[in-house]
């Protein structure tokens, strides 16, 4: 081998490692930057309504969209419906809003096809709705099946099951930049003026009867954090 050709092969070794060092660096980089984990921030009318409009947005009705694999969505009145999103933090997210209605009912492993066909492996999952009441019979039925299979399929899910209260609505807007979803919810108690927003512990256990905040995930109200001490029958161990 001649002087040149050694020092050639020395560059390419030197090159080859700094390569693979800027690599690492920037994988690591990447993880760092990427939290694996949900915020989940309730919040007051006004914050809502000042940025729930980004984003692509989901009806219920079947003349439109309700599953849309996007970056940013958002959609409002949950009421018997039920909504939510399955999401891999800094790479995909999807968000759903169905109606519980017969159609649906019937199209059942179709609209599960269509859900993990979009994201074939979500790492994270939030499921929110439906109401227990005699009129509309699919309600609970369909958030029940859906809550089976998100279990059954995903690690982690969110659950803010059923509203408790016969007059009840939910709005969200999530946002994968920053995996955060913003949710405002209200409900109107019996023979007592006005709603009550969804923007404390109370008012959280008041409105859904059950509910289940995955592991990893974060719970805030108005960008307040709140510990699993504070509620530790909430938060998944």
């Amino acid at each position: 081998m001649t002087d040149t050709e050694h020092n050639i092969n020395q560059n390419l070794i030197f090159v080859t490692i700094e390569a693979i060092f800027f690599i690492l660096i920037f994988k690591i980089g990447m993880n760092k930057r990427i939290s694996f984990s949900s915020r989940i921030n309730f919040v007051d009318y006004e914050k809502f309504a000042a940025n729930h409009c980004i984003g692509d947005y989901i009806g219920y009705r079947h003349n439109v969209p309700n599953i849309i694999k996007t970056p940013k969505f958002y959609t409002c009145q949950i009421r018997t419906c039920t909504g939510g999103g399955l999401v891999t933090p800094g790479q995909e997210s999807e968000g759903f809003h169905l109606w519980d209605d017969l159609t649906n009912t019937k199209n059942f492993k179709e609209i599960l096809n269509k859900l993990f066909r979009y994201i074939k492996n979500p790492e994270r999952a939030l499921l929110i709705g439906s109401k227990n009441l005699e009129q509309f019979p699919y309600s609970a039925l369909q958030y029940q099946n859906l809550k089976k299979e998100f279990l059954n399929r995903v690690k982690n899910v969110t659950l803010f099951e059923e509203h408790r209260h016969k007059s009840a609505e939910t709005h969200f807007q999530y946002s994968l930049n920053d995996d955060v979803w913003t949710i405002y919810s209200r409900f109107w108690q019996d023979n007592k003026p006005g709603p009550k927003t969804v923007n404390n512990l109370k008012n959280l256990m008041d409105a859904f009867r059950n509910i289940q905040i995955a592991k990893g995930d974060s719970l805030y109200f108005n960008g307040k954090k709140i510990k699993p001490a504070n509620c530790p029958e909430i938060f998944e161990k």
